[in-house]
């Protein structure tokens, strides 16, 4: 058996009493009380002794308590609440005690009962049996709510512990009434009872009140409880009827208390029994909505085999139509790599034939500048040399004021001429970068931009002593010399912060004004190429260029130069 679920709250020993389930009891109860009002004044009517009703009661009774103990045990299987046990042992114990009880009254089967014994053995019996009964009640009714249950290891132990319990109790107790009847207190003369019945009786009525209270005072009451409620108060009513008010046997009061007996142990048989209708009922309801669902999930699943075969034509007329749409697409996926390929070997030619052609400007411009510093500048400053040799030769001579004044003249125009061939050659190519290396360079070029701009510049080089190999030098100086150009045209500085950082593998260039700045997503103006200017010369060198600017928050210029060594570029 499974695990019980919410499924299994359709049993009685689970489902909380409905309104109508409460009246039911209570007017069972009322009714038991009053017949038994009625009938307890003439418990002691001496009647016909009719010896064939207590065979035919105790088998009914058996057969009903065997049958009750048999379906809490079902019940225990299902739902594995430890105590159903006690009802189903205290109903098997009774069905055995009820076989005992009559094979043991005496002038039935024989003089003193089939089980031998005394005048005693049937009377001492019928306490023990409704003695033990109501301590089985009380053992249920101190148990575990139904919600606290919990599967057993092996469901099959306690239902057999249960079984073995009840029949060796019977068996003990039938042994005692029988085997030790000599020992026993008398409670029968005959047929008629004896004075210690009186304590007797007055222990087993007591312990079916505790019972009942017991039940009462259960707070998870049941319709299981409510209906035990029913038979206790019943079961009072025979121990009343059959040992208190009677005298003797085959009187009113035997009767009528075996009749409440019976009534007592039938009780809970017939509600289990309507119970297990219902159950069977919602069996029967739900195996046709399963054959119902079952015709539907047929009927759908030939639906959908059809729809699935259509879908199946569908999609082989789809896939072969996208099987061709693929070898189209694949042929013109090659085609376009094919010319990815073309075009990032046509840039990478591009980007050699760019530096190249880079490489051979500045070739040129230093071959240029060094002409001009070399050559004309020094011819032109022997011109001035010589220029000032003959005004001095001709101090003294008489000349006319107009002659020295062209000479005067003549040495302006040489010294103009020396100083702007120098800052031509200057600008084409700074000798000093060849010459004195990077740093000094950097230095000269932001002390000519602070004498041409008047804006201050401050220059940061770390390390002091850094050297750049080439084009890495050229690279970055005339990133720097643009930038700076840009600020001394365009930002209206007053300030100006560079910075060159050399990392392990790279060099960072930052340039950062206090000037206007402006916005980048908006397009360049025609004939500015400034940005683009710098972003060419970083992409020749495999650097990347970041520009951040905003109206009104100046314009910070960084570049990030990968450096790699002479064996890496041939390599590459």
């Amino acid at each position: 058996m499974g695990e019980s679920t919410d499924e299994a709250r359709v049993f009685i020993s689970t489902l909380q009493p409905a309104r109508r389930e409460r009246l039911l009891a209570l007017g069972a109860v009322a009714g038991s009380v009053i017949v038994f009002v009625a009938l307890a004044p003439f418990a002691k009517t001496h009647l016909t002794p009719v010896w064939a009703f207590v065979p035919i009661y105790q088998s009914a009774l058996a057969v009903c308590d065997l049958l009750t103990a048999a379906l809490f045990i079902g019940q225990f299987s299902i739902l594995f609440w430890r105590p159903l046990l006690f009802l189903a042992g205290g109903y098997l114990f009774c069905a055995c005690m009820a076989i005992a009880h009559t094979l043991s009254f005496p002038g039935l089967f024989a003089p003193t009962g089939v089980l031998g014994g005394g005048a005693q053995t049937t009377a001492w019996l019928y306490m023990m049996w409704h003695g033990a009964f109501p301590l089985a009640i009380i053992g249920y009714a101190r148990a575990r709510s139904p919600s606290e249950r919990g599967r057993p290891a092996a469901p099959w132990r306690p239902a057999l512990t249960c079984i073995v319990l009840a029949v060796s109790t019977a068996c003990v107790m039938t042994a005692i009434a029988t085997a030790g009847h000599a020992w026993l207190p008398p409670i029968m003369r005959g047929s008629h009872e004896a004075g210690a019945i009186v304590w007797v009786v007055s222990v087993v009525w007591a312990l079916n009140f505790v019972a009942l209270a017991a039940l009462i005072a259960r707070r998870a009451r049941t319709l299981l409880d409510l209906w035990m409620i029913v038979v206790l108060c019943a079961w009072i009513f025979d121990i009343a009827l059959s040992a208190v008010f009677n005298h003797a046997r085959f009187d009113l009061g035997f009767y009528a208390g075996r009749i409440y007996g019976l009534i007592a142990s039938s009780f809970v048989l017939v509600a289990l029994t309507f119970d297990n209708i219902k159950l069977y009922s919602r069996v029967v309801q739900a195996l046709d909505r399963e054959r119902a669902e079952h015709r539907l999930v047929q009927q759908r699943t030939a639906q959908l085999n059809d729809a699935k075969a259509q879908l199946e034509a569908r999609v082989a007329a789809r896939t072969a139509a996208l099987a061709e749409s693929n070898r189209d697409l694949m042929r013109e996926v090659a085609e376009r790599k094919r010319a990815e390929a073309a075009l990032v070997l046509s840039q990478t030619e591009l980007r050699e034939v760019a530096a190249i052609g880079s490489s051979a400007r500045e070739q040129e411009m230093r071959r240029i500048s060094r002409e001009l510093h070399d050559e004309l500048a020094q011819t032109l400053a022997t011109l001035r040399i010589e220029a000032d040799r003959l005004r001095e030769s001709i101090a003294g001579q008489l000349v006319d004021n107009g002659m020295e004044r062209r000479l005067v003249g003549m040495r302006s125009l040489l010294d103009d001429a020396v100083a702007s061939t120098r800052r031509i050659a200057s600008d084409l190519r700074p000798l000093v970068l060849d010459d004195l290396g990077f740093v000094a360079a950097t230095q000269w070029l932001v002390q000519s931009f602070m004498q041409r701009s008047g804006i201050e510049c401050e220059l940061t080089v770390e390390p002091a002593d850094l050297e750049l190999d080439e084009p890495y030098a050229t690279a970055t100086f005339r990133i720097l010399q643009e930038s700076l150009t840009n600020v001394a045209r365009h930002a209206h500085a007053s300030h100006v912060a560079v910075g060159v950082r050399r990392e392990p593998d790279r060099v960072v260039l930052k340039v950062r004004d206090d000037g206007v700045g402006f916005d980048p997503a908006r397009p360049r103006k025609p004939g500015s190429f400034g940005l683009a200017g710098l972003r060419e010369r970083a992409y020749l060198v495999e650097g990347e260029l970041s520009i951040e600017s905003a109206p009104g928050r100046g314009t910070t210029i960084e570049v990030h130069i990968p450096l790699r060594t002479a064996t890496d570029r041939a390599l590459s």
